[in-house]
């Protein structure tokens, strides 16, 4: 965020920084933010978030799962298998691209997309998938988790 121009950064842990603002996060000007937009539409926030997404025509959901590896071997061996054998079809869904900065994220022909990142710190793989049903999540995952084991 201090080398280049950031609209907005968020973290899984729910951390959200904004480039205008200070290069870290800012809970409580996200919660003013969020504040303000109830006030202005006069709307809850659930309802802010069905406009927007009608507005858009996006819906998507997400789940996100954690695999503790036996150890950090089975790790680097699962990591060189993503380098040499990286996967072109996912829970029968091809894969359109790969984007291997932190982990690897698998952009899906059917509009999903699905993540394998290793913990820094320890033995664990976190899987995340979003698509446009809850069933194609649960397949993504699915599949990553059997891939994994």
């Amino acid at each position: 965020m201090l080398s280049h121009q950031v609209l907005l950064g968020g973290e899984e842990s729910g951390g959200i920084g904004y480039g205008s603002h200070i290069p870290e996060r800012d809970a409580l000007l996200a919660a003013l933010y969020l504040l303000e937009a109830i006030v202005q539409y006069d709307l809850d926030l659930s309802e802010i978030y069905q406009s927007l997404q009608a507005k858009t025509g996006f819906t998507a959901v997400y789940d996100r799962l954690d695999l503790h590896l036996d150890s950090m071997d089975t790790r680097a061996k699962l990591e060189q298998q993503l380098q040499t054998q990286t996967p072109t079809e996912i829970a029968g869904a091809e894969v359109m691209d790969v984007l291997a900065i932190d982990g690897y994220k698998f952009r899906l022909a059917n509009q999903s997309w699905l993540i394998i990142r290793f913990s820094g710190t320890e033995p664990v793989l976190r899987l995340y998938s979003e698509a446009p049903t809850m069933a194609q999540v649960k397949q993504n995952l699915t599949w990553a988790k059997t891939w994994a084991t």
